[in-house]
């Protein structure tokens, strides 16, 4: 059998590098050997196509589970559910991922004394925080509470979304408190005003009771301008005593100057 009968490509004519490569496209990568080793799946591949964040205790204690799922059970026992290990990297978009630890995670300390984000070595100033982790698995929305620890930065990531809504709050009560306060200064000022014409109003008052009980009660005579003539001829008559005796001063004179 001849070479031309074998390989539809006369190889003869290709180099080195271009008959390896097409042998090895079309007679190792795609041989029904190789397609059917393709078709198996590889455990992890099991794992995660059965893999489930929370099993129920019911659940892991039936003996209704195929082997897939009792794989993915063993595989779930193996992890230490007490921290979790943190993606971040689409934080802005509210969009977390959340795993439990593995053995060489918890040995290394990874997610307890050192920062629980994925790729994060810091392992000072930690914080603890419990996240109500809302998650879609099999079609259907769960959630649960886990606890993580992270370093500042990776904190901040975290409760970026959090730390929005409650600087919308603020924002929303400060401008009540701003309303607030101004309705109490008009209040305050229509309170002024008015205590300041009830006190004028007071104030006129007083000062026309006090003008009244100044001007005194007098029974004086009229001066001769306010009074008529015949009053005034009244007022104006001589002092008759006085006439008499200086007529009687002048009669004595009288004959003291006849008799000398």
């Amino acid at each position: 059998m001849s070479g031309s009968q074998l390989f539809p490509v006369n190889l003869n004519n290709l180099t080195a590098k271009e008959r390896h490569n097409y042998i090895l496209n079309h007679y190792v990568l795609n041989s029904p050997a190789e397609a059917e080793s393709r078709r198996h799946k590889r455990d992890i591949d099991v794992i995660r196509e059965n893999h489930r964040f929370l099993w129920d205790d019911e659940e892991a204690d039936t003996d209704s589970l195929s082997w897939e799922q009792r794989l993915a059970l063993r595989y779930y026992k193996k992890l230490f559910k007490e921290y979790c290990i943190a993606d971040l990297s689409r934080y802005k978009e509210n969009k977390i991922a959340l795993r439990w630890r593995t053995e060489q995670e918890v040995v290394t300390g990874t997610g307890q004394f050192q920062c629980g984000s994925r790729h994060c070595g810091e392992r000072e100033n930690l914080r603890s925080w419990e996240v109500n982790f809302k998650y879609i698995e099999k079609g259907a929305p769960l959630n649960a509470l886990v606890k993580v620890r992270l370093c500042p930065t990776h904190t901040d990531q975290l409760n970026y979304r959090t730390k929005k809504r409650e600087y919308k709050k603020q924002r929303r009560r400060a401008k009540e408190e701003r309303r607030a306060e101004r309705k109490r200064k008009r209040r305050r000022l229509d309170d002024e005003q008015e205590s300041s014409t009830d006190s004028e109003e007071v104030e006129e008052e007083e000062a026309g009771k006090s003008a009244s009980e100044s001007q005194p009660e007098t029974n004086e005579v009229p001066t001769t301008e306010d009074t008529p003539a015949d009053d005034q001829i009244w007022q104006q008559q001589p002092d008759l005593g006085q006439e008499q005796t200086s007529r009687e001063q002048e009669f004595e004179r009288y004959l003291e100057d006849l008799l000398f």
